[in-house]
């Protein structure tokens, strides 16, 4: 999915808590054999213990004070002991019901490890099913998903940013080409061949490593209306001598002197590379930004927003991602008329999620 040359680690960052290996009784692991501290992240804030809401049924037993209030008198405790008792034996028999049903889920099988030029991977599969992720391994050993695709339900998008990125559909209902700048394991290469099959796929990425590995693993390949160029985005932008009806830009690197804090090329987020975008799409053609959160990230904004004035910003709901699809269209779509294309994608491909929902989390300005 990398764009220029050089290491890349680390795209499109899913919120550990819904990492496969957030459900296995170990924190994640890494190939140099360091776990990593569980629901952390780089860029990850640090979260306290949360606080434990008393379970809806055991409520009743909780001594309460005026108005409802929880008492702390010590009186009342000693009052209601027998309650009180109760409650925490039923507590910890469900806590300790909850610890062993956790313990006994099988953690993910590891299918790969494998280095290139550009990347460090991980295969994990999901035991006794065909959904496997695709990890990228940062240099501090870090783990972060790269793609997840179930073979048995390919068109199912298991990562929130990558449903969101079909909400290209309400700007551009009818393309006839798409391009993709980044394979991954190829979830959003799958869903394109069910659900808009006549559509024309060209896909663009720099590491052959990848290309084998969402054959091998993601039974992501070339056919039909697919084609996987295995070469170097940026350069593909600027020769490529077609046009396209959406563009799906999911460029990252390894952070680096000549990227963000997480990894964005800084050639990528100017005005000569927006230029060059908008030279490769149609009239009233649409290129979509998936953006992880990170300090600069309304600047980010402004700037595609300066390049495309007609720009739609989505937030994401798993986490502060975003995403944006800015238009070449003179006339931008209306909140509401954005919420009734939306309602019309869910009649028309009738996908395993909605695009209402993603619809409604439209920003403001």
């Amino acid at each position: 999915m990398s764009i220029a040359t050089g290491p890349r680690v680390g795209f499109r960052n899913l919120p550990p808590s819904q990492s496969p290996l957030a459900a296995s009784p170990h924190p994640p692991f890494s190939p140099r054999g360091r776990r990593c501290p569980e629901g952390t992240d780089e860029g990850s804030r640090d979260r306290g213990p949360a606080a434990i809401p008393p379970h809806p049924a055991f409520g009743h037993l909780l001594p309460r004070g005026e108005k409802g209030r929880a008492s702390s008198a010590p009186n009342l405790i000693f009052r209601r002991g027998k309650r009180v008792l109760v409650l925490v034996a039923l507590f910890y028999s469900a806590s300790a019901f909850l610890s062993r049903s956790r313990a006994e889920e099988p953690a993910p099988i590891l299918e790969l490890q494998e280095t290139s030029q550009y990347s460090r991977v991980m295969v994990t599969r999901r035991p006794d099913t065909r959904e496997r992720t695709l990890w990228f391994v940062r240099d501090n050993g870090v783990e972060v998903v790269e793609s997840r695709v179930d073979l048995d339900r390919p068109d199912d998008l298991l990562i929130e940013y990558t449903r969101f990125m079909f909400l290209s559909y309400v700007f551009q209902p009818q393309p006839k080409r798409a391009l993709i700048v980044g394979l991954g394991g190829g979830a959003m290469v799958h869903f394109l061949k069910v659900h808009d099959p006549e559509l024309k796929v060209d896909v663009v990425e720099i590491d052959p490593m990848i290309v084998s590995v969402a054959d091998r693993y993601f039974e992501t390949r070339p056919g039909g209306n697919v084609e996987i160029k295995n070469t170097d985005g940026l350069a593909y932008l600027r020769s490529a001598g077609v046009k396209y009806d959406v563009i799906y830009m999911d460029a990252f690197l390894r952070p680096s002197p000549g990227t963000d804090v997480v990894g964005v090329p800084l050639h990528l987020k100017n005005q000569t590379f927006h230029d060059q975008v908008k030279a490769r799409l149609n009239p009233d053609g649409i290129v979509v930004f998936n953006m992880n959160p990170h300090p600069a990230l309304q600047r980010d904004v402004r700037e595609i927003r300066r390049a495309f004035p007609n720009t739609s910003v989505f937030r994401l709901e798993g986490y502060d991602g975003l995403v944006v699809v800015a238009s070449t269209a003179k006339k931008p779509l209306t909140r509401p008329e954005i919420e009734a294309a939306a309602a019309k994608l869910d009649d028309r491909f009738k996908a395993p999620f909605a695009f209402l929902p993603m619809a409604k989390r439209l920003a403001g300005e």
